[in-house]
């Protein structure tokens, strides 16, 4: 055992190496200052999730604020989340358990670099280019961040990871466990729903991977890994019904109908316009997607070599469905759940499609590791291609991520001056509500829905005012486009401002499409 440990080391240390170097890189985010970690790394949703634990842990619930019930989270990220606040939360505002759970999301990122090595190896037999794909993956500054976001990205990742290695091995034969493959899938899309476009892609390549015509000798693998993927993912669907009346989350549809009815709100209601707005959300989204890998260019220089090596015949394109790989399936998968968030629900933040990098680090080394066979001068070209990756991310982490979050500082503040200057037992009203309610002392109720469920409830019928004097809020603080012009078709009245005095304004010297003009405390007439 040990010797095959040091014979795998020896083998794998470039790989292992840049991964170590992935590694001490987090390890350098996760302990910078409260104020960087809010402006660059988390954002506020994840303390939509550190709220909700600590208000279970107390004794209140699945609650956001101790009152408001929610069922607006992905439920493995939840179930971990709960001792780190259990045991470690001591104070008010404590940033104790936020940092546990950063320095959990690293250990989860170094188990998924180690799977994403051994997937690459099922591609290349040269360690060398099995380490540019690891560079791909590890030092790629958008994952760098967006798997210590606090939110479920690391370890979805790392089941999503556990899950494709597994199915590689059903493909070869090492492995008959489809069943564990399933049960494996079932907790994948525990730790995030939409990941479930992978499962089914799963049990579509179980089905036809033999050829259109022996599907239904298949049947039986398919049902059984389908009925153990049932197994975790049955109960969620059972605690929504009985406690929330839905099969999924309210937080699943909610911005879904915000940015449908945006399209009603700026245009109106005509099919062309709907359809020029699933065409510009689509396109949006990919154009993030491709910017978000952190190599754009070498992303597109991997596409369109791989599209030349198939035009000579360097790369075979299957012909036959039984010729389709297990790897074709899941990336089928992955466009799949991109047209459901992009095109459909028009809905995508950055960490949604994090399971992208997968696929490009797989085509990245079939791509090099085709090219390099046929060509002299290996290392040279090897350093180039390093360097070029290397000079790429630090022109996305200096574009895109450095301060990604820069208004979020204004959020905090906000918080600290509600509790210093609002009476005690105010219960204030607000859009963006993870940081504010995380560290005020006051009662924040989330507005936008999407952690509780009464407002959901609410900007379905269009009266959201009525919501907010039902429920005595007595302050609203949030930037002032969430009034305007988000969520103004769902208030039900003319004029928000009309009933609103401004009492406080917090300003920031950095100035960004959400928070020009700072952010706005508002008293409700």
């Amino acid at each position: 055992m040990y010797d095959r440990l040091l014979n795998w080391v020896r083998r794998e240390w470039p790989s292992l190496l840049v991964i170590g170097l992935g590694v001490a890189i987090q390890m350098a985010l996760i302990t910078r200052s409260l104020s960087y970690l809010i402006t660059t790394v988390l954002p506020d949703d994840a303390f939509y999730y550190f709220d909700i634990a600590r208000s279970i842990v107390a004794g209140h619930g699945s609650t956001f604020n101790g009152i408001d019930p929610t069922n607006g989270f992905h439920p493995l990220w939840l179930l971990v989340l709960l001792p780190i606040f259990k045991f470690f939360y001591t104070t008010a505002a404590d940033i104790t358990p936020i940092r546990i759970v950063l320095l959990l999301a690293v250990v989860l990122n170094t188990m998924t670099a180690l799977f994403v090595l051994r997937i690459l190896a099922r591609f290349s037999k040269s360690r060398w280019v099995r380490s540019l794909g690891m560079i791909v993956w590890m030092l790629n500054p958008f994952l760098l961040y967006e798997t210590l976001n606090g939110l479920e990205t690391a370890l979805a990742l790392c089941v999503f990871s556990i899950f494709v290695l597994l199915a590689l091995r059903n493909e070869e034969g090492s492995s008959n466990s489809y069943w564990l493959t399933g049960l494996v899938g079932g907790f994948m899309v525990l730790a995030r729903i939409d990941m479930v476009f992978y499962l089914a892609a799963y049990g579509a390549w179980l089905l036809f991977r033999k050829g259109w015509r022996e599907w239904k000798h298949e049947l039986r693998t398919a049902f059984t890994a389908g009925c153990f993927a049932a197994i975790p993912i049955v109960p969620w669907f059972v605690w929504n019904v009985l406690n929330f009346h839905m099969l999924l989350t309210g937080a699943a549809g909610m911005e879904s109908m915000v940015n449908h009815q945006l399209i009603i709100q700026d245009h109106g209601p005509s099919f062309l316009q709907l359809l020029k707005a699933v065409v510009y959300n689509t396109q949006y989204s990919l154009n993030g997607l491709f910017q978000l890998t952190g190599m754009l260019s070498i992303a597109f220089a991997a596409i369109g070599a791989a599209v030349t090596l198939v035009m000579v015949r360097m790369i075979i394109v299957p012909k036959r469905i039984a010729e389709f790989t297990i790897t074709h399936y899941l990336f089928l998968g992955f466009l799949v759940l991109f047209i459901a968030d992009a095109s459909i629900r028009w809905t995508v933040r950055s960490w949604y499609f994090v399971s992208f990098e997968i696929f490009l680090a797989i085509l990245f080394v079939v791509v090099a590791d085709t090219i390099f066979r046929h060509i002299t001068h290996k290392r040279l070209w090897a350093c180039i291609i390093v360097g070029l990756m290397l000079f790429s991310f630090y022109v996305d982490w200096s574009k895109n991520i450095r301060e990604q979050f820069a208004s979020q500082s204004q959020m905090y503040a906000a918080a600290q001056w509600e509790s210093a200057n609002l009476p005690a037992g105010s219960s204030i009203g607000v859009f963006n509500a993870g940081i504010q309610e995380y560290f005020s002392s006051r009662i924040i109720v989330d507005l936008d829905g999407l952690v509780n469920n009464n407002v959901f409830g609410a900007m379905q019928r269009r009266s959201l005012w009525q919501y907010i004097k039902s429920d005595k809020i007595t302050y609203i603080a949030d930037f002032d486009q969430y009034i305007t012009y988000r969520y103004k078709s769902f208030f039900g009245i003319p004029d928000p401002f009309a009933n609103l005095a401004l009492i406080y304004n917090i300003g920031d010297a950095t100035t960004t499409m959400r928070s020009i003009n700072g952010l706005n405390i508002y008293t409700v007439k």
